[in-house]
């Protein structure tokens, strides 16, 4: 390795020559930043303040703190290869990632403006659609009524045509009420949407089970018990007639008990007889299809009413089945009994 350093003392009648050699000696084997600064010193006119020369490291050590100094202050720091690779590396790598980089930030970009845009093109719908007629109630339909009108159905609803359709759906369970409160035939309504802005009432109608008959004008009986104030000329044919209650809550538990009944007793009955006495208010006497009386209590009646088909085919002729205590039965006492038997039996078919 060579190194360069700078003479101090110039004997007389040399320097020019040695100048001029030591010239030569730098343009061939000066470092690149030597020559940089020998050229610069040239165009300036001056001489550099340093005297190169180019000396073997074996034979020659530094001349003193002057001379280190100078190739501190000369001397720029040079980088290893490993170094410059890495640094080049690293700037090769980050400015492939820069596009990337954009990339994925335009994409983040777009994205926020798209659900900006999104919220606000909801909520200008949901005003738009809340000021239109379609959040109106345009119209009401009834179905599965059978015995009651629907325009009635809709009259008691209390439903508002033109009316906020979302905030009458709200309070949809009010309406349904009013309807089953003020018709006493509704069993059940349920309100529905049907369509963009218009409802559908369903109903479900109590079964008309039986007729009480009042000074020979009857009335229909719900199956839950209650009686209408509907008149009928006639009896309706299958359907057992109900006489001498006065009392409504005695019907309602004695229909709790007939509802129990197969459909096949329910068919065969005639009509039923409120019979109370002093120590039993529960007494009814049923009146058959088959001629037969039966005599048994509200409470027990699906209880008891199992074991009438046994009993009645063990009977020789018509009679009575009593009930009231345990089950056993005897024939009319005389044929005008039967014969008042028959006659309403065959009254109600």
């Amino acid at each position: 390795m060579w190194k360069i350093s700078k003479k101090k003392d110039d004997p007389e009648g040399q320097g020019g020559q040695q100048h001029e050699d030591t010239e030569h000696l730098v343009e061939q084997d000066l470092t690149p930043w030597q020559k940089e600064n020998l050229e610069y010193m040239k165009t300036k006119g001056n001489q550099p303040v340093w005297n190169p020369s180019i000396v073997s490291e074996e034979n020659e050590e530094p001349e003193g703190e002057a001379a280190e100094v100078d190739e501190a202050d000369s001397e720029e720091p040079l980088l290893d290869d490993s170094e410059e690779e890495k640094q080049k590396k690293t700037y090769e790598s980050f400015a492939d990632r820069l596009p990337k980089i954009k990339k994925v930030r335009n994409k983040l970009l777009f994205r926020r403006l798209t659900l900006i845009v999104s919220v606000f093109l909801i909520a200008l719908l949901i005003v738009l659609y809340f000021v239109s007629p379609l959040s109106k109630l345009g119209s009401i339909s009834v179905s599965g009524n059978k015995s009651v009108d629907s325009q009635k159905i809709i009259e008691q609803s209390k439903l508002e045509k033109g009316e906020s359709l979302w905030e009458q759906f709200g309070d949809r369970t009010i309406y349904e009420e009013k309807i089953e409160r003020q018709l006493p035939r509704v069993k059940q309504a349920t309100i529905s949407l049907n369509g963009l802005n218009s409802f559908k009432i369903k109903i479900e109608e109590y079964k008309v089970v039986a007729l009480e008959s009042v000074n020979k004008v009857y009335h229909p009986i719900l199956e839950n018990g209650k009686i209408l104030p509907e008149e009928m000329k006639a009896p309706v044919s299958g359907m057992p007639i109900f006489l001498n209650f006065k009392d409504q809550s005695i019907i309602k538990n004695l229909m709790n008990s007939y509802n129990k009944l197969p459909e096949n007793l329910k068919q065969n009955i005639s009509e039923i007889r409120y019979t109370p006495s002093a120590a039993n208010k529960e007494l009814v006497n049923l009146h058959m299809k088959d001629t037969n009386e039966v005599i048994v209590n509200i409470s027990q009646l699906a209880e008891k009413m199992a074991y009438y088909e046994k009993v009645a085919s063990q009977m020789e002729k018509p009679g009575i089945i009593d009930m009231e205590v345990g089950i056993f039965s005897y024939p009319f006492n005389n044929e005008e009994d039967e014969e008042s038997i028959e006659e309403s039996s065959q009254l109600v078919e």
